[in-house]
């Protein structure tokens, strides 16, 4: 196994820049998972990795070794595509096998590494069958075992999960972290879930526009988000925002005139500045409490036992979403009241970057 290492990376294609000098460093035995919206770079980025893609500028770095201008089979990466990218007219076993043939493997080398990788899949039983007779799961498996027998130093996975069911998405999920705590091998997944993104980074590297919003744990990122656009693209519901106008009494004055206080240990800024709060759904509070505002219920979406409430403030003001534990109590046109807590808001400027303040959960 190997550490990754990139560096400045750029690429431009014609006049469009579509990477603007990003930098990663992904441990040994890491799994990095890099997140961003459609068209932000992350695969282009990842295809730099494999070399497919040649870098405008910038290095990449694996292990100790510059494999910037090496062709993507001296490069010690396996990659695994959204699309699976199986060979039809063979079967599991030859689908699994066909780089270390290509690589002039002995035979009985290529039979145990395909046997120990469908071991660690649980596809034994398919390994005669042709793709065309699998399932989506399987086939990804096949592609995943495919990268296996090839005992690469790094893992480069692109978007692997977008072509299955919500259901198929969830146990596989399970299974990719399963498979990273067997082998160990360094891993940098690619995608536009969040989801996927929360449940199996060690790191999570958020992607927009070519550039690094920010770095860290999920739960770094999560609870400390550095800009509006990472605390809104993490979780779901989405964290709410609110513009707000600091008040005389250094209190933060919503749309519709109502107050409430700003996070602890905060120096209030100038009466007049306008800032941003946001609050993730499930911190809201819903009931009688001090300083709870009234809001009305505008909408529910109910979720078994979970609900997710829509909330209007008064004349046309503010809009939160609320997510608590349904007991079927509630209904749409209800006046509820609603409070903030002070040490779950999370604080912006003007430009949407986070104010630092208080303490987190």
């Amino acid at each position: 196994m190997a550490g990754l290492s990139i560096g400045d990376a750029r690429k431009n294609f014609g006049e469009t820049e579509v990477l603007k000098g990003v930098s990663i460093d992904v441990a040994d035995g890491e799994f990095t998972v890099i997140v961003g919206p459609s068209g932000c770079g992350k695969s282009t980025l990842l295809r730099a990795v494999a070399g497919l893609e040649e870098l405008t500028g910038g290095r990449v770095i694996i292990g100790t070794r510059d494999v910037t201008d090496l062709p993507p089979s001296e490069r010690g990466i396996a990659m695994v595509f959204q699309s699976y990218a199986l060979y039809p007219h063979l079967s599991v076993y030859e689908n699994m096998a066909f780089g270390l043939r290509i690589a002039k493997a002995d035979g009985g080398e290529i039979a145990r590494q395909v046997q120990r990788a469908a071991e660690i899949l649980g596809i034994e039983a398919l390994l005669d069958r042709k793709p065309a007779a699998l399932s989506g799961g399987q086939r990804q498996r096949v592609a995943i075992g495919r990268a296996i027998v090839r005992q690469p130093q790094i893992f480069l996975f692109d978007e692997p999960l977008s072509n299955l069911d919500a259901d198929l998405r969830v146990r596989m999920r399970y299974e990719f972290a399963a498979l990273h705590r067997t082998l160990g091998t360094t891993t940098l997944y690619v995608t536009h879930d969040q989801i996927e993104a929360m449940t199996l980074a060690d790191r999570i590297i958020v992607l927009r526009d070519g550039q690094i919003e920010q770095s860290g744990t999920p739960r770094e990122l999560y609870e400390r988000p550095a800009n509006i656009f990472v605390a809104q693209f993490l979780g779901t519901p989405r964290m709410n925002i609110l513009p707000v106008t600091i008040s005389d009494a250094g209190q933060a004055a919503l749309a519709d005139g109502r107050e409430i206080p700003l996070p602890p240990h905060v120096k209030p800024p100038n009466p007049g500045t306008r800032l941003s709060i946001g609050i993730r759904p499930e911190d809201v509070v819903m009931g009688a409490a001090s300083g709870a505002l009234g809001f009305t219920i505008a909408f529910i979406e109910r979720l078994g036992g979970l609900a997710t409430v829509h909330l209007q403030g008064v004349a046309g003001g503010d809009t939160l979403t609320c997510q608590l534990r349904d007991d079927g109590s509630l209904r749409e046109g209800d006046m509820v009241p609603v409070r903030l807590p002070a040490d779950h808001l999370h604080l912006f400027d003007a430009e949407g970057r986070a104010l630092r303040s208080g303490k987190r959960k």
